[in-house]
């Protein structure tokens, strides 16, 4: 398996930029005026949209942009907050453990159920932002829950967060990523 990615890597479903219905919920547990990496984000993501906006100074990087999450590490940062590509998961986690900085990757509750990440997650701290719906990232019904799996930066272990709708049929917004 290669522990690096580049533009020919990423399947379709890696590529799903995540609305800001779902990007809310964390950016009130960032504290202003810290410096946040986005590794998978564009200036139009609503990641970086909503930290710049609460004060955050906010570097975004892009495969699309030839800054490799496995290779670019930018100078100086406190936070790490992105939705990382599906298919490099465990590939993802295991450097930002390796990075050891706070970070919030949104993730498919599901995967805990894989037996890969859950040996992962043996003897490491985790923390879980769960979201009460499952958001849409098209406008279709999801699936299944993508919720934030953070390290150092939760004031608790576990935290459950209502969202007023699932971001499906009249309720959907795209997120800015979408519109190029």
């Amino acid at each position: 398996m290669s522990n690096w990615l580049n533009a020919k890597s990423f399947q379709n479903k890696d590529e799903y930029y995540t609305p800001k219905i779902l990007v809310d919920p964390i950016v009130k547990y960032i504290e202003k005026n810290k410096i946040v990496w986005c590794p998978f984000d564009t200036e139009e993501s609503e990641f970086v949209i909503a930290l710049k906006e609460k004060g955050n100074n906010v570097i975004s990087s892009h495969i699309w942009d030839g800054k490799d999450f496995f290779k670019y590490n930018p100078d100086k940062y406190d936070i790490i907050v992105s939705n990382p590509p599906f298919s490099k998961k465990l590939d993802v986690l295991k450097r930002l453990y390796e990075i050891d900085k706070p970070f919030a990757m949104l993730l498919g509750l599901p995967i805990l159920n894989y037996q890969e990440i859950g040996s992962f997650f043996v003897n490491k701290k985790l923390q879980l932002l769960i979201v009460d719906k499952k958001v849409s990232f098209d406008g279709n019904t999801a699936s299944f829950n993508n919720s934030y799996f953070c390290n150092k930066l939760l004031p608790q272990d576990i935290i459950f967060e209502h969202l007023n709708h699932n971001n499906s049929k009249k309720h959907f917004v795209a997120s800015r990523m979408n519109i190029k």
